[in-house]
């Protein structure tokens, strides 16, 4: 038995970025939240977050398309409380049936209120990405090229880097 405690969805358009530059960015983002991350499509990432001592399971879902111009994401985030959550309010229920009823109207709304909050930053990590990423490759004082920088993010890079150290992305 899993029960939907409640899904957010959000669509927004992101002007300035490259359709690869939102989904590393995205994938950044839920990794840095404490969420596994996996990729469906090049351009569709699901992520979940189990919370064990709540029986709670939080996912996210991101699509990015393209729409004229702009980048095109859309978002799908929900919560749900799992067979371990039931149980675990089942029992408090028995124990303490005033404080359980509570403790769970106060918990849905963390729940929601965390759910807001990260729905929030992560629409404030994409719109504040550059939006002119700088040269891939800088050239040293020696004239050789030992600095290089993300295409995903612009962050530099070591020379011998094979993957971003601030989003991931492959370089």
């Amino acid at each position: 038995m899993v029960k939907n405690l409640f899904t957010k969805h959000d669509h927004k358009p992101v002007n300035g970025i490259t359709k690869e530059q939102a989904v590393q960015a995205s994938a950044w983002y839920w990794r840095s939240r404490q969420f596994g991350v996996s990729f469906l499509s090049p351009y569709y990432l699901q992520g979940a977050q189990f919370q064990s001592k709540l029986g709670l399971r939080q996912s996210v879902d991101v699509r990015v398309n393209d729409e004229g111009d702009n980048v095109g994401v859309d978002v799908t985030f929900s919560a749900e409380l799992t067979d371990e959550g039931a149980v675990l309010g089942a029992v408090g229920a028995v124990l303490v049936l005033p404080a359980a009823a509570l403790v769970g109207a106060v918990s849905y709304m963390e729940y929601e209120n965390d759910a807001e909050r990260l729905m929030k930053e992560y629409w404030a990590h994409l719109y504040g990405l550059p939006k002119s990423p700088p040269p891939a490759v800088q050239p040293s004082p020696g004239g050789g090229s030992d600095v290089r920088s993300c295409p995903g993010c612009g962050a530099p890079q070591d020379k011998d880097a094979k993957f971003c150290k601030h989003c991931g992305n492959a370089l």
